[in-house]
């Protein structure tokens, strides 16, 4: 019969992250609020199950498929949830992530999307995407390399145009240390804009996620003729305005490559652990509210990283290769 303390170290064991582990936006601050991500080794098994901002994703693993409907928000992420956080226009976000490993190298992106009335209600592939921020490769760092380097965080700037309204925020890391097989992480959060100008992004702002990688060529990245990376996409829509911000300065390469009436009740912030404005809708959805309690350790699955040994192993030959190549 297992003891307390045996059940307790199972416990830990099987939510504790493997030794490939990648990473996932486990909070976020919003308006001075500090709200939890959606914890995927832990609140599928809580009960009740808590209601978060941040749409569902299913580890800590990436979408491979560009074609896929699982690249808007994550494979679960495209439903919408019932919780929301408020936002004024110009204010900063900032996604905490609860590792990134420093091999995965490669550019972060960030968009948001109207939901059109209540973001409960808004499947994310059929949303219509525009950017708000981008950084690829620049000084000779990646911009993942820079996330790291910033504590796992990264800050986004609502446009200070933006009408008010409901949007979704799209938050990615794109991984390239696998020539040929980019691997996307993101992340979707649900916000009430409050304040802002009024304004909504121009038609050509707009793109479809599927839709906007789907032509694109990723860099090797250890070959010896890379030196430069074009971030794909729109260019970042209001450019008048400093939507978005690095955690580190350089130069950064961002080419262009209505507000509705919804009645909240409010969920709680949680721990860190743990465009197209339409007619006004009346309904009830959930206002997140920040928490301070323990994240659970309730047995979960381990880490779903899907980095394979073998390919791991190709990884690291070929950058030793590309090393011993720079010093001969």
């Amino acid at each position: 019969m297992f003891s307390k303390l045996s059940l307790a170290a199972l416990a830990a064991a099987l939510v504790a992250p493997s030794a490939n582990a990648h990473g996932f936006v486990h909070s976020l601050e919003v308006g001075g609020k500090n709200y939890s991500g959606w914890l995927p080794f832990t609140d599928p098994y809580e009960s009740p199950v808590p209601s978060r901002i941040v749409r569902k994703i299913p580890g800590d693993g990436p979408v491979m498929d560009v074609t896929s409907s699982d690249i808007a928000c994550n494979q679960g992420g495209n439903p919408g949830v019932s919780a929301i956080a408020s936002a004024a226009a110009g204010s900063t976000i900032t996604f905490d992530w609860n590792s990134w490993p420093s091999d995965h190298m490669g550019p972060i992106d960030n968009y948001m999307a109207s939901c059109d009335g209540d973001c409960s209600k808004l499947d994310a592939s059929k949303a219509k995407w525009f950017k708000v921020q981008a950084s690829g490769y620049s000084d000779g760092k990646w911009a993942a390399t820079k996330l790291i380097e910033n504590g796992a965080k990264w800050d986004v700037t609502i446009p200070a145009e933006l009408a008010a309204g409901e949007y979704l925020i799209r938050h990615q890391i794109v991984a390239l240390h696998s020539a040929g097989e980019p691997q996307f992480y993101p992340s979707c959060a649900q916000l009430k804009v409050t304040g802002g100008g009024g304004k909504t992004p121009s038609g050509s702002d707009l793109v479809s996620i599927p839709g906007v990688y789907n032509s694109v060529q990723w860099p090797d990245i250890w070959s010896d003729s890379f030196k430069s990376f074009t971030i794909p996409g729109p260019a970042v829509a209001f450019s008048g305005s400093s939507s978005g911000s690095e955690p580190s300065s350089g130069s950064e390469n961002t080419e262009s490559s209505v507000p509705t009436s919804t009645e909240h009740t409010s969920p709680t912030p949680a721990d860190p652990e743990s465009t197209k404005a339409s007619k006004p809708t009346t309904t009830s959805t959930v206002v997140a509210t920040p928490t301070t309690s323990p994240a659970s350790t309730s047995s979960a699955p381990a880490s779903t990283g899907k980095c394979s040994t073998k390919r791991r192993r190709g990884m690291v030959k070929r950058r030793v290769d590309h090393h011993a190549k720079r010093h001969h």
